[in-house]
């Protein structure tokens, strides 16, 4: 009898490894293409969940691999972490949504104050954080200059994309004001006042939410 069962289960292993395609639920062939498919009417399909640690970091599963979908179960403003599903690009784990962090995947800069009163002296650089300055405006719970509609959330971005995660361009400005040397990867941006703005000046900065 053992021995039997035992045939029956190599056999089972070697059909299976042999046709290559698989249907669970059903009797019938899988959809050309698929390796895997489940068919219910009345069922889902209930992926792993686990709690994510940090989008950089790939525990609870032992390394990053390209690909991994989980559906991550933390909640944590301070890891960027949201209910849903997450995938691996081999790297770090990104969200799976409907929904970017912005509405566009670009955003205008918040306006901002740039101090043009005096010329920056020879052989010095001025350096302004661009995306501190975003996050500080629209994703930070303690600035109390922010006016809310009544019921509207403290603040007005309840998750944004981490530093590296945005393209910065200056699209316009006073070149007779601004002389600007280039903006790091994370939005830090160095520039120079060549000469004193006498009632008023323009600059332009666009983010770009990468894909």
């Amino acid at each position: 009898m053992k021995k039997n069962i035992l045939l029956l289960f190599i056999m089972s292993i070697l059909a299976i490894n042999a046709k290559a395609q698989v249907t669970i639920g059903s009797m019938d062939e899988p959809e050309l293409g698929a390796v895997l498919e489940l068919k219910a009417d009345n069922l889902g399909f209930l992926p792993t969940r686990v709690e994510l640690k940090h989008l950089d970091s790939p525990d609870p599963l032992p390394a990053h691999k390209e690909g991994m979908i989980v559906y991550n179960t933390k909640v944590s403003e301070e890891d960027k972490l949201q209910a849903g599903f997450y995938y691996n690009t081999g790297e770090r784990w990104l969200r799976l949504s409907t929904t970017p962090s912005f509405s566009n995947n670009w955003f205008y800069m918040p306006s901002i104050v740039f101090n043009t009163s005096a010329k920056t002296p020879e052989g010095e650089n001025k350096v302004v954080d661009l995306y501190g300055e975003f996050k500080k405006q629209l994703n930070d719970k303690a600035n109390t200059s922010v006016v809310a509609s009544s019921g509207a959330p403290n603040i007005a971005l309840s998750t944004i994309p981490e530093p590296t995660d945005i393209n910065y361009y200056v699209t316009a400005y006073d070149h007779k004001v601004f002389e600007i040397d280039g903006i790091s990867v994370d939005g830090k941006m160095t520039y120079r006042i060549l000469d004193t703005a006498s009632d008023s000046t323009h600059i332009n900065i666009v983010f770009v939410e990468k894909k």
